[in-house]
């Protein structure tokens, strides 16, 4: 694996610096997938879903997945101090948001615990698309509360002719970040190449506010900097693919390296993770054969092997050592639409296969040596009827195995298998009011089935101070949610006006007990009765023209989300839900230069169920600027730059298990380029 590293990387960087001949530029089709298997432009999407591309994307990008997420409707993180953070979506998190990379699973282990960092460099992403609340039609159980899908070219799914390009070089922050990333994409129109590399390193972050460790934590704070919180990443790929009109088929080699702290001490020094990532995937599509195969209209499949393993250290000292080595695939395709007496009818299909062999050494390993293997089917039908209205009906059964296996010394190594088969079921409805106005409502019904650590942990976890403790007798969980929408769309303006309930019949929340082991809390998995519900809202809308300038214009953007967890088994409240939050920014635009100010508010959070306690409102403040311009060797260049947190606030996100030590970092200045070859 260190040959493939090296190999990778250094093929990437050379592709990219040398060559700088002309090109014509390949873009990637404005088609939301990751929530309609029909593929659909995102204002005909019933399901709620958001989207990140472009130079949205770059002004919003962070060094984790979860903080670049953050700033969207009814999206937190759990933001486990500046190196690690996971997406929460609406209150769930863990293996109830599945993180995807094109659609296939990302085999890291982030899911078992919040200081484990998700094996994705946000630099080299071309979209990012996100589903709020159930996605399992597609993916499964462990997308009952949303799915992220991380898209990029490392597969060239289209002809290229001649040589593309972008690279990117950003500095500044409050953990004084210096990040640059390339990539190539060439081709003769038949074959098509793509190469690229990243590295990113980070200092100490500086935070504004006093840490208070709560329990056996030991977290360290040297003038204003959050000591052992720092980080050095490096990723890189090659891919190749043969390409047509109507398709494509190619393979694609990827690695990622990462190097940080947890912010976090131990007697034998500061706790940190080297984390690595070899990946493997081969993917293929054909389109545009109607009436080649009878009923099928084109057809997709993908396969990727994954190798990782991350070290856990205290000092210098390996404390523990997590391998997870699997593949998963996937094999679907669309059906020729069909004309009915009541509309066209149009159809969608899929079988998905994976398995993952976790593998953990130590002392007192928290989990035993696990496999888990899925088999899936699923089935999407959608009927268009009349103008702008449309209905869809879909269903997934899943065949899902857990086996605990002896060789790591956990006490529940010798447990046995579970079985499980999960079934899931969605219906949703889209109607056109007018030419503006469009309402949407989707019913989903949805079945997960515990995970290796909800069925066999026995021991004490690290990174949050708890005995941790499965149930062997663990039920699958079950949620039915309801999402009611209604969209505005204009040329200029458009909003969003939502809420949603999700009814837990059973739902599996790591409960304490009430116990104590060697001054540690005992945490259980429990199957308890639970309900979250809330209103997502956001929009953008022009309030001023011709300001400054006749190109001038002042917009007004804006969000705000609100989410309520609820223990209906025992009357109180679930862990680590946001506050109501409310967004507000002023963008002002003339020609290729854009400046805005924002101002961020978070509410106090004062239901919560963990020993961190409630978290104080605050309200942060930024600023920000970008020009577009052109560049001699390059088609353009976007520059940027930021300030956040100026009035230096103190601010706890109410979804981390670090929000004792973690918190935003202080006013800071960051600056970028983005440019394209």
């Amino acid at each position: 694996m260190k040959v493939f590293k090296r190999t990778a990387v250094a093929v990437a960087v050379l592709l990219v610096i040398g060559n700088q001949a002309s090109f014509a530029h390949q873009t990637l089709d404005a088609v939301v997938v990751t929530a309609n298997p029909l593929g659909s432009d995102i204002n005909d999407m019933v399901a709620p879903v958001s989207v990140l591309r472009g130079d949205e994307l770059a002004k919003k990008q962070s060094g984790t997945l979860g903080e670049t997420l953050s700033q969207l409707p009814g999206i937190s993180s759990t933001n486990f101090g500046p190196n690690s953070s996971r997406p929460v979506i609406r209150g769930l998190d863990g293996d109830r948001v599945r993180i995807m990379n094109n659609g296939g699973a990302s085999l890291d282990v982030s899911s078992l615990s919040a200081d484990h960092a998700v094996a994705i460099d946000p630099l080299l992403v071309e979209q990012i698309e996100v589903v709020r609340g159930p996605a399992a039609l597609q993916y499964g159980g462990s997308a009952i509360g949303g799915a992220v899908n991380i898209i990029d070219n490392r597969i060239p799914r289209s002809p290229i002719n001649g040589v593309d390009g972008r690279a990117e070089f950003r500095a500044g922050g409050p953990e004084m970040e210096r990040a640059g990333a390339a990539l190539l994409n060439t081709g003769n129109g038949q074959l098509a190449i793509h190469a690229d590399a990243a590295y990113r390193k980070t200092d100490n972050l500086r935070i504004p506010g006093d840490i208070h460790p709560v329990g056996d934590r030991d977290a360290r704070k040297q003038g204003s900097k959050l000591l052992n919180s720092n980080s050095d990443q490096q990723s890189g790929s090659v891919g190749a693919s043969a390409t047509s009109e109507h398709g494509y088929a190619g393979l694609s080699l990827d690695t990622y390296r990462n190097d940080y702290g947890t912010s976090l001490f131990e007697a034998a020094g500061p706790t940190r993770i080297k984390m690595q990532q070899d990946r493997v995937t081969f993917a293929a599509e054909q389109r545009n054969l109607d009436g080649k195969l009878g009923l099928i209209s084109s057809l997709h499949g993908s396969i990727s092997h994954t190798d990782y393993k991350h070290d856990e250290l205290a000092g210098s000292a390996i404390e523990a050592t997590f391998k997870n080595k699997g593949w998963e695939g996937h094999f679907g395709g669309t059906l020729v639409p069909v004309n009915t007496a009541f509309g066209q009818l149009k159809g969608a299909w899929g079988v998905q296969a994976s398995n993952s062999q976790l593998r953990m050494t130590g002392d007192a390993p928290l989990v035993p040596n696990a496999d888990t293997s899925v088999k899936a089917v699923y089935i999407f039908e959608e009927l268009s009827f009349g103008k702008d209205r449309a209905i869809n009906l879909g269903g997934r059964i899943e065949d899902v195995r857990v086996k605990a296996l002896v060789g790591n010394g956990n006490t529940n190594e010798d447990k046995g298998e579970k079985k499980f088969k999960p079934f899931s079921a969605s219906l949703g409805y889209r109607h056109g009011l007018n030419n503006l106005w469009a309402a949407t409502s989707n019913l989903s019904y949805t079945e997960r089935a515990p995970t290796h650590y909800e069925l066999f942990a026995y021991g004490h976890h690290h990174a949050t101070g708890m005995e941790e403790r499965g149930n062997l007798n663990q039920k699958i969980e079950k949620g039915t949610t309801l999402d009611l929408a209604l969209n505005y769309k204009t040329e200029e303006s458009k909003a969003r006006l939502g809420a949603f309930v999700t009814e837990f019949s059973n739902f599996i929340e790591l409960k304490d007990s009430g116990l104590l082991l060697n001054g540690d809390s005992i945490y259980n998995f429990e199957g308890i009765k639970a309900r979250l519900y809330g209103l997502e809202a956001d929009g953008r809308f022009p309030l001023l023209k011709s300001v400054f300038a006749k190109a001038g214009q002042i917009d007004l953007s804006w969000k705000a989300d609100y989410v309520r967890g609820e223990n209906r088994t025992t009357g109180g409240s679930l862990p680590r839900i946001a506050p109501l939050r409310l967004d507000a920014s002023l963008i002002y635009t003339e020609g290729r230069y854009s400046s805005q100010l924002d101002v961020r508010h978070a509410a106090s959070q004062n239901r919560y169920d963990d020993s961190l306690g409630a978290t104080s409102g605050y309200t942060m403040i930024g600023m920000g600027a970008s020009y577009k311009t052109a560049m001699q060797g390059f088609k353009s260049a976007y520059w940027f730059v930021r300030v956040d947190n100026l009035t230096n606030e103190v601010a706890r996100n109410a979804s981390s298990v670090m929000r004792d030590v973690a918190m935003a970092g202080s006013r800071s200045l960051r600056a970028g380029l983005r440019a394209s070859f």
